[in-house]
């Protein structure tokens, strides 16, 4: 019996639980189970594209999704397994007699085990609410899955008109700056204004830059969860980074460790033998005092569990494979903001030096013109002011530049860690 398509119903109330959350229209995501991942991908991430449509196209790609899905099978398995009766033990034995008499002594005989008997409906229940348990899970995954994609989809439209709308403002104040020098030049301005209309710039670069990094982050983060273009690589981005972390995050070894564990159940289950095939050999003597050795070897007969078992089994591995897509998923894209942190700060790290340096320049300018009196002492300990502010903001930028750098080393640490063990 296929389980997925018994399951149909169960994954189609999964998509509808998390597309209920939408507006008229969400509908749109159809009932397609999340197993069913689709293997096209855009392009690109199109800007036409509205959260419906990245919630739809999350549920069908998301590793997530999947894994909890292969869960509900695996639960679903063990459930059916568990309303029957264990495998019956078929054990034969074959005696050599060692006193010279002739004869081979045969004994077949086959075993049920009745403990089973006893603790049936306990142990029914058990898997029943273990499997109820794993459709919740699913649900809960869909419906998370769906709104992070809708979340991230509208905040990458806002994030991009953020962008524009910075880069815009970084661009009128730089010709505004132009402007204000011609004055000064004719003296229709002062040195005090033309700083600060520099410092305005400086601050409008540093807006910038951070505006990029936030549409960055949330493209990256975007098209992974929609699988719509691959990460760059890590020797890609990160020309300007001196610690650069592995792509094998502790997180992701776990997830491998997770599916060798899976699959080496499977192939032991997946035997010809069986998990509890026994054999063994014994001295044994009669009433007549005739002693023989005897072998004897115990077998499972897979008449009512072991399909069922082994169908679970698989459904494990699928949903560890799955989850180590999902960590390696996620690992790149932190791997990524680490990187572009590391760089956004140092940029307003060096935007923040700039400004400082400026403010010195402006300060010791209004200084000197004071001594040919040309300046008025309320102008220099307006500079002065302005030149501390600036100094200080200097300072709070290379603090964050340090934490940045501090969490990329701590990362790239964990990781080469991890990376000691077996792939």
């Amino acid at each position: 019996m296929n389980i997925r398509m018994t399951l149909r119903p169960l994954l189609c109330c999964a998509l509808l639980a998390a597309t209920v959350t939408a507006a008229v229209g969400g509908c749109a995501t159809g009932a397609r189970a999340p197993s069913a991942v689709s293997q096209e991908r855009p392009a690109a991430l199109g800007a036409s594209m509205t959260p419906d449509q990245a919630a739809a196209r999350a549920l069908l790609v998301s590793p997530r999704v999947l894994a909890a899905a292969h869960r509900v099978d695996a639960a679903t398995a063990r459930a059916e397994a568990a309303a029957m009766p264990p495998d019956p033990t078929i054990a034969i034995s074959l005696g050599v007699p060692i006193d010279g008499m002739g004869g081979t002594p045969v004994s077949l005989s086959i075993m049920q085990g009745i403990a089973w008997l006893l603790a049936h409906d306990a142990i029914r229940d058990a898997a029943t609410r273990e499997r109820d348990v794993a459709a919740r899970e699913l649900v809960a995954a869909s419906v998370e899955t769906a709104a992070e994609a809708r979340r991230l989809a509208r905040a990458l439209v806002a994030a991009r008109d953020m962008s524009a709308a910075t880069r815009t403002a970084a661009e009128s104040r730089h010709a505004r700056i132009a402007i204000e020098r011609d004055r000064f030049d004719t003296g229709e301005s002062s040195s005090a204004s033309v700083f600060a209309m520099e410092r305005e710039a400086l601050a409008a670069d540093a807006m910038l830059a951070d505006a990029l990094l936030e549409e960055h982050e949330l493209a990256v983060s975007l098209e992974s969860l929609l699988a719509v273009t691959e990460l760059p690589t890590i020797d890609a981005v990160a020309t300007s980074v001196d610690t650069v972390p592995s792509a094998d995050s502790l997180e992701v070894i776990r997830a491998r460790a997770a599916v060798a564990r899976a699959e080496a159940m499977l192939a032991g289950a997946s035997s010809p033998l069986g998990t509890d095939a026994r054999a063994g050999a014994g001295f044994s003597r009669d009433l007549e005092d005739r002693e023989s050795i005897t072998g004897t070897i115990e077998l499972g007969l897979p008449i009512f569990r072991r399909a069922h078992e082994l169908d679970a089994l698989r459904a494990d591995v699928a949903a560890a494979r799955a989850d180590l897509a999902e960590a390696e998923r996620v690992a790149a894209i932190e791997n990524d903001h680490a990187i572009a942190r590391v760089k956004g700060a140092r940029e307003s790290a060096e935007f923040a030096r700039q400004a400082a340096v400026a403010a010195r320049n402006a300060r010791s300018t209004v200084e000197n013109a004071l001594a040919t009196g040309e300046s008025s002492r309320a102008a220099v300990t307006e500079a002065r002011v302005m030149e501390a502010e600036t100094q200080a903001l200097a300072a709070k930028r290379r603090i964050e530049l340090a934490a940045a750098i501090a969490r990329l080393e701590a990362r790239a640490a964990q990781n080469t860690e991890s990376a000691g063990g077996t792939r």
